[in-house]
């Protein structure tokens, strides 16, 4: 059955301008058509219209708010305009005026909590429609700000947080309460041991006078004291829990933004400026947005995994191959894709280092050992108080020979201490299996290719949606409506993808194409120097 495609009953002006949009919005229709989101925006309507009668086709309303994001026109008000005023829009929504109370209503209680489901199926139609390769995944981030207006961000309060448990059980110790817990104090533990200290001394807090000149008892101020504390342990509670395990900020007018530093200031000089900010995740594949999500993390360590856990649970398979830079190369990550045979196409962090020769690769396995520049062979030393343990599977090799090696000028050369024969190291043997792997497959030429168009794809989608489609500020407030706001924008430009392929009459999932010819790529060699005592 056609829910999305519009029966036009009423007089539009027959200009030969128009027929070619009205000719992809058409397009655009069939799409959602075959998508079959009609039953998930059924149900989610009639849910929370189930008081009064439906006064607007739920389905014209989706499209016509997918085709506005597409147009960059994504504030509520924008969109009233566009049913009033745009053709298009009245195309869409059959003439319809909602306003744009009506059309937030619909955005929160049926695109909001059905946004991933509904984006999936949309691009998974896009791609069976036009037989689209997503073989190879691109994955990239950016830092968006948020709509908090006010630049008033809470620090957790660690140290605070630890210096007042200090003083609170200094505290109970001058009330008789012994405890010899290593963990915080709760409140609600302390709120206890005042009431009860408070009972005992037949002490009630609300009758304690206050004020200059106010004689109190030892008691008493104990009292006071002791509910001082309380209060400050509960801000402090607070503030811990909205922050949540993995940040350390939030702000006032928004909790689920978190202070980072945006782009703009990091290239102009100004890296320290905290702004309200969602760091924006997407995966890309043949120019079309495949998967999104948001995160509160100020880096992208570990967003690889739970972009790749949301791809799978909507499409029910995880991408063949996976490109990302080396903000993602991480050993946890390098674990996933191995457990999860992806290919490995993931940069390491040592990546542009190796790759311009400032910071060569330093140690090579043979699968058993490790060795040097200078092929000496690493011995496995245990830890001790000089040499601590970073990493839960590091082992601790010493390579000696350093005073009469060549390459000790470039091996020692971070190393606080360059004198000795000797340099110890601790490496995790299979992180560097993992990354001699992204090494051998981002050298050869198909990883050459998928470098390329890494930054063809991903980049160029967030360089679109951000200068083509004017959004580099976040308008809504909260996770949940940020999330549904970026799936939109997502929406809205695979649409517009959608148009230009429709317009050029070239419908291709290949940018660049690497020659048959092309050999595989190779770091800058290390230059030997004349042996040198340092």
């Amino acid at each position: 059955m056609n829910h999305f495609t519009t029966h036009q009953s009423f007089f539009l002006v027959p200009l030969s301008t128009y027929d070619e949009e009205f000719k992809k919005i058409d397009q655009f229709l069939k799409i959602l058509d075959k998508s079959n989101i009609d039953s998930i925006i059924e149900y989610s309507y009639s849910k929370c219209s189930e008081s009064g009668r439906k006064s607007y086709n739920p389905y014209h309303l989706f499209s016509m708010i997918s085709y506005c994001f597409a147009k960059s026109r994504s504030s509520l008000r924008e969109m009233e305009d566009m049913c009033r005023y745009d053709i298009r829009a009245m195309y869409l929504m059959d003439n319809q005026t909602p306003s744009h109370k009506t059309i937030g209503e619909f955005i929160n209680e049926v695109i909001v909590p059905n946004h991933h489901l509904l984006f999936t199926r949309i691009t998974d139609t896009i791609i069976e429609e036009y037989n689209l390769d997503i073989s190879d995944q691109y994955l990239d981030g950016t830092k968006l700000e948020a709509n908090a207006n006010k630049y008033k961000f809470v620090w957790k309060p660690v140290k605070y947080h630890k210096s007042l448990d200090k003083k609170i059980k200094l505290y109970l110790d001058k009330i008789g309460i012994y405890i010899n817990q290593k963990e915080y104090i709760k409140s609600y533990q302390f709120y206890d041991y005042i009431n009860g200290y408070a009972k005992l001394k037949n002490i009630n807090i609300e009758t304690i006078p206050s004020g200059r000149g106010k004689k109190l008892s030892l008691e008493q101020r104990l009292c006071k004291e002791g509910y001082k504390y309380l209060l400050k342990l509960i801000e402090y509670e607070e503030k811990e829990s909205i922050c949540g395990d993995n940040r350390n900020s939030y702000y006032k007018t928004d909790h689920d933004a978190t202070a980072m530093a945006l782009k703009t200031d990091y290239y102009s000089g100004h890296g320290t400026n905290m702004h309200a900010a969602y760091n924006v995740q997407i995966l890309v594949s043949s120019g079309i947005i495949t998967y999104y999500d948001i995160f509160q993390d100020r880096t992208d360590y570990y967003t690889l995994i739970p972009m790749l856990d949301g791809y799978y649970k909507y499409y029910g398979k995880y991408p063949k191959n996976l490109c990302a830079d080396s903000g993602y190369g991480i050993y946890s990550n390098y674990q996933y894709l191995d457990k999860h045979n992806i290919g490995n196409y993931v940069k390491f962090l040592a990546w542009n280092g190796e790759s311009s020769g400032k910071n060569p690769q330093k140690f090579f396995s043979n699968g058993n050992t490790f060795f040097c520049l200078n092929k000496c062979a690493g011995i496995k030393i245990p830890f001790d108080k000089n040499h601590h343990q970073r990493y839960k599977d590091g082992t601790l090799y010493q390579f000696e020979g350093c005073e009469e090696c060549g390459y000790a000028y470039k091996c020692k050369e971070h190393l606080k201490n360059k004198s000795g024969n000797f340099r110890t190291m601790e490496l995790i043997p299979k992180y560097e299996f993992y990354k001699n792997e992204a090494r051998i497959n981002l050298l050869s030429r198909k990883g050459i290719e998928i470098r390329v168009n890494r930054s063809i794809q991903v980049e160029g989608t967030f360089g679109q949606i951000k200068e083509n489609m004017d959004y580099i500020r976040i308008r809504r407030r909260g996770i949940n409506k940020v999330v549904t706001e970026i799936m939109l924008v997502c929406l809205g430009r695979n649409i517009r993808k959608i148009f230009a392929m429709m317009k050029s009459k070239k419908i291709s999932d290949k940018y660049w194409i690497a020659s048959p010819n092309l050999e595989a790529e190779i770091f800058k060699i290390v230059k030997l120097k004349k042996s040198k005592k340092l």
